[in-house]
């Protein structure tokens, strides 16, 4: 009998503790098709580099989405920057030089694999011709996560040595990985919250 009495509470126990492991694993479904998603507070997580879309600014009479950079060390802040984009709503995006003087072509999001095109950059203080390239779509896979359909852009800036780099992004979360081709080194996205929604990947 006491066998008996025991086996609503057993089932009552496994019931909630599946539960609950459904809620943890579970992953919010992404229906956006934004591949640079920048409403304001939307925010990204690396290893070490957290970027957040801290608020909207009009320089030369465009609005551009301020976004701000901080990296760490050993969990202490070592620097911080601001960046500046925009987009166009045609699958383009714009970032502002450094000097605010101008901007230039950032990522054309309808480009096919294996088409380029070229910008100047003024971000180390002197006018450096960069050539990009879109690379053939992917899946790029976390370790119980896989994102369908990413975009892929390799940069390379033509007259500086081992300075090229290639980033990847996903559909309504934005940049997810970057990787320098020249060092083998590079960082992934942990997590995103975009549009009051958080995806976590690690």
């Amino acid at each position: 009998m006491k066998a008996k009495r025991h086996v609503p509470y057993l089932i009552v126990l496994i019931a909630l503790f599946t539960a609950c492991d459904s809620d943890d694993t579970s992953f919010p479904i992404i229906e956006s098709t934004d591949y640079f998603p920048i409403h304001i507070g939307d925010t990204w997580e690396y290893k070490d580099h957290i970027r957040k879309v801290t608020g909207s600014e009009m320089i030369n009479n465009k609005e551009y989405r301020e976004i701000t950079h901080e990296t760490y060390r050993a969990d202490t802040l070592y620097y911080t920057y601001k960046t500046y984009f925009r987009t166009t709503g045609n699958n383009k995006v714009y970032k502002l030089n450094s000097d605010q003087s101008g901007e230039y072509l950032f990522a054309d999001f309808n480009l096919n694999a294996d088409d380029c095109w070229t910008y100047i950059n003024n971000s180390i203080g002197r006018e450096d011709e960069w050539t990009v390239t879109s690379l053939p779509e992917i899946t790029f896979e976390f370790d119980d996560t896989e994102l369908e359909n990413c975009k892929r852009f390799f940069y390379n800036a033509m007259l500086i040595v081992d300075e090229e780099h290639t980033i990847v992004f996903a559909a309504g979360i934005g940049e997810i990985n970057n990787f320098s081709n020249a060092w083998g080194l590079g960082d992934t996205i942990e997590s995103a919250t975009i549009n009051g929604v958080t995806y976590r990947f690690k």
